[in-house]
């Protein structure tokens, strides 16, 4: 079980963009079915309401298989499976789903890279206002080329050419400074430097 924590005790994020950093005073959660849409309607916004709402987010838990969350709009709950929407925004924050589990992850830089964070902790901070959140689904971060872009975990091993971090680290060697300094990291604070570094030019100009 892992901890993350909220990104505004990180001193060291204060160097980079970060998205979704200003919540919505609105509690609102929308979905978004594909990316072409998403893109075609956001704006630099981020309380902007795009997508189709469906009220406040409940809870993520397994029904039949299936990840799926739970909603509530005027007192009424809605069932939406992860496996059938691209995304979703929620306080302002974009949540992608990525094809393993499938699972929501929470995208926290749009930059060189798009890295992310798992999503059921982020979506628990969020729901109850709380610094920090455990989780047992899912990995602790992610990455992928750009916002439409395949997510994959941010575990970097070396000689590793078969798993999907793997073969995205033989695809894009250009980020072959990020790979090295996330590696096979599992905390946050070292995982998000790295991106701060990276993003900032920092890594690999020596």
């Amino acid at each position: 079980m892992l901890l993350i924590t909220s990104l505004g005790r990180a001193a060291c994020l204060a160097a980079f963009v970060l998205l979704g950093t200003v919540q919505s005073a609105r509690a609102q959660a929308f979905l978004h079915y594909d990316s072409e849409s998403y893109l075609k309607e956001r704006t630099s916004d981020p309380n902007k309401p795009i997508g189709e709402p469906v009220g406040d987010f409940v809870d993520l838990y397994p029904n039949m298989g299936q990840w799926t969350l739970l909603f509530e709009k005027n007192g009424e709950k809605r069932k939406v499976k992860c496996k059938d929407i691209w995304g979703f925004t929620y306080k302002g924050v974009l949540f992608r789903i990525n094809e393993e589990g499938p699972l929501p992850v929470r995208l926290m830089v749009e930059g060189s890279v798009c890295y992310y964070e798992n999503g059921y902790a982020h979506l628990i901070m969020q729901r109850d206002s709380t610094e920090n959140a455990s989780f047992e689904l899912g990995h602790a971060a992610y990455l992928s080329k750009d916002i439409k872009g395949p997510i994959v975990p941010a575990i970097f091993k070396e000689e590793d050419t078969r798993s999907v971090s793997g073969r995205f680290r033989t695809e894009y060697p250009k980020f072959e400074p990020l790979f090295k300094c996330v590696g096979v990291r599992d905390e946050m604070d070292p995982i998000r430097q790295c991106v701060v570094d990276f993003e900032a030019g920092l890594l690999g100009t020596n």
